[in-house]
């Protein structure tokens, strides 16, 4: 059920922690560690390949191999193959076409170093570690990116949702920046005397500056929920000088104090939202499984084929 990290079930696991107050990253992580293994086992195949077909000059024939072949889903294998990431690449300044003078010069200085160290035998096993580290920074930096916001976003719908909020008629996702307000918000919700604006940081301790960030986005009365701060953070005392709402997520209930706060500012009546393990599955069961799509991710995320 977890193998696929953007499946409905998977998704639907990952609000359900968040709304428990609960550490949603076990799931993730789940996912980001099953796809990397599977990446290790077709590492691990490629080279054996590769090195039974060309012997001990197998990097330079299988970068030739994949660069012949022109196939995009290879462009990974391709760039871990020389030990670099996708962005790494882009800071170095490392085209397409430098990538074979690059591949040759860093086999040349590594052979002389495993030359210097007396582990000429280890070279092989080396480059194939080299490799798996990059794709490991690969696929965690990815997974990362692409579920995170979309994670944040859907969280705030859903909460939304079960208090008895109705999307884009007294709630609205994804705001755009404009004339009367130039920052971007996740969401906003219609109150008695306009709109309240809401932000969701889905960030660990030690990265307190963006939920910073996101107390200045929503302005007085705005509310910003995050995962978790630091015990002595000071972002607390911030929000409270700026008038802001913060809604910590993790070990508390969030919807209740969502709702706590909303309640006297908002038109419309309130659902008491679901609070046991059991209501919470079933709140989220109710909800269809295009309700817990995130867009787009899947396309970018299909394990490479051997």
């Amino acid at each position: 059920m977890l193998a696929d990290p953007f499946a409905a079930s998977s998704v639907r696991l990952m609000i359900q922690s968040l709304i428990l107050g609960g550490n949603y990253r076990l799931f993730t992580e789940r996912n980001t560690r099953e796809r990397l293994f599977r990446t290790y086992a077709w590492l691990i195949e490629s080279y054996r390949t590769a090195h039974s077909r060309y012997g001990s000059d197998w990097q330079v024939r299988l970068l030739e191999d994949l660069t012949n072949t022109g196939d995009a889903e290879m462009r990974d294998l391709t760039l871990w193959l020389i030990g670099l990431t996708r962005k790494t690449a882009d800071n170095l300044d490392v085209s397409p076409e430098d990538y074979a003078s690059f591949l040759r010069e860093t086999l040349r200085y590594c052979r002389e170093l495993f030359t210097r160290m007396q582990r000429q035998e280890r070279f092989d096993e080396a480059w194939l570690l080299l490799m798996a580290g990059s794709a490991t920074l690969n696929i965690r930096g990815s997974q990362k990116a692409r579920i995170g916001k979309q994670l944040e976003h859907l969280f705030l719908k859903t909460a939304l949702t079960l208090l008895g909020f109705e999307l884009n008629r007294n709630f609205w996702m994804n705001i755009e920046r404009d004339r009367e307000v130039g920052r971007e918000a996740d969401g906003e919700v219609e109150s008695r005397r306009g709109r309240i604006r809401v932000e969701v940081g889905l960030i660990a301790r030690g990265n307190q500056e963006v939920i910073e960030d996101k107390i200045s986005r929503v302005g007085r009365n705005g509310i910003v929920i995050c995962d978790r701060l630091g015990a002595r953070s000071n972002v607390y005392a911030g929000a409270e000088r700026s008038g802001v709402r913060l809604i910590q997520i993790r070990h508390n209930q969030p919807l209740v104090e969502l709702k706590r706060y909303l309640e006297p500012l908002v038109t419309i009546a309130l659902r008491d939202p679901p609070s046991t393990e059991g209501e919470v599955s079933a709140a989220l069961g109710v909800l269809s499984d295009g309700f817990f799509s995130l867009v787009g991710a899947r396309e970018t995320v299909d394990e490479p084929e051997s």
